[in-house]
């Protein structure tokens, strides 16, 4: 099996879990490789996208990152498999989730800003954790996680995902499908998105749903930013000071940080810069799994396909 690959980095790692395959990166490959490859390896398409054409023996492309929003599915041929890295994070996702929701709940950024100016608001309230109920859009690797967190710290657990069925060990109140939302997003004191960035689930929320939530709920997204419309929620935390947004990922990057209204200035956001997935080793953790992800596939069984 010959695999491409888009980095140069840590690739004895993929020889460890496949050591019969033929891997090179980019830099390695001659054009003979590139056509003959059946895998590829890839972390940044911009990399990879203008070489598929020429990837006559392509059979799959397996990625490093959790999502697949960044890729240009019409460019990939009929019967090559696309399959996500989901999982690999999950942890790491799970934990950065659970602080931005922490330091909302308990107003941490606000009062060292305070603190940094001189003042000292000691009776500044915050609020109380238990027994407040949490909903999480989207009960995959991540979405999971972070249930098994937070039910730790005393919360009432309910979902959304694609069947509306969950057989695991948390204890889930209730989990239900996207046609159930509207419902659910007026009993939750807290939402978290974990779902994938896909055209049902862009947009997904709006002013009309972020203005049946409660008005001092607590929406966290460690997903992609797309999935809540951009002006929506700045007008709506410009418009209710007790509703927080505690935000890992944006609609726009870039060279700084700009987007096109200035959430910065806000005091009931929590802003952090898309870094849920960066920890140490993280590099090194995201190609193991994603190499053993191709193993799999290798001998028949595939995991995290991904499509339009």
């Amino acid at each position: 099996m010959k695999i491409l690959t888009s980095f140069c980095r840590d690739l004895d790692i993929v020889r460890e879990i496949l050591p019969d395959a033929d891997i090179r990166c980019l830099d390695e490959a001659d054009d003979e490789f590139v056509e003959s490859a059946e895998v590829l390896l890839v972390f940044h398409w911009r990399d990879v996208e203008h070489l598929i054409p020429r990837m006559k023996g392509l059979k799959m492309i397996q990625t490093l990152t959790a999502g697949t929003d960044h890729i240009n599915f019409s460019v990939i041929p009929e019967g090559v498999a696309v399959c996500s890295n989901a999982g690999a994070n999950a942890v790491s996702v799970a934990e950065h989730g659970l602080a931005l929701f922490l330091s909302a709940m308990k107003k941490i950024p606000y009062r060292e800003r305070k603190m940094r100016n001189g003042e000292f608001p000691q009776l500044l309230e915050s609020r109380l954790i238990r027994g407040k109920k949490a909903l999480i859009l989207g009960f995959g690797h991540i979405g999971r996680e972070l249930g098994r967190m937070l039910s730790c710290l005393g919360m009432r657990i309910t979902a959304v995902n694609r069947s509306g069925r969950y057989e695991g060990d948390i204890p889930v109140e209730r989990i239900g499908t996207i046609d159930e939302l509207d419902d659910m997003l007026k009993e939750a004191d807290a939402v978290f998105v974990t779902l994938p960035l896909k055209p049902e689930t862009k947009g997904l929320i709006d002013r009309k749903r972020l203005n049946s939530m409660k008005k001092d709920a607590v929406l966290v997204n460690i997903s992609r930013g797309k999935i809540v419309v951009e002006n929506d929620l700045y007008e709506h935390l410009k418009e209710n000071p007790e509703f927080t947004a505690a935000i890992d990922v944006w609609w726009h990057y870039g060279k700084g940080f700009k987007q096109d209204y200035p959430f910065e200035e806000l005091e009931n956001i929590v802003l952090s810069p898309h870094s849920a997935g960066t920890y140490k080793n993280w590099f090194q953790d995201m190609v193991r799994h994603a190499a053993e992800r191709i193993k799999l596939w290798k001998e028949g069984e595939e995991r995290n396909v991904s499509k339009l």
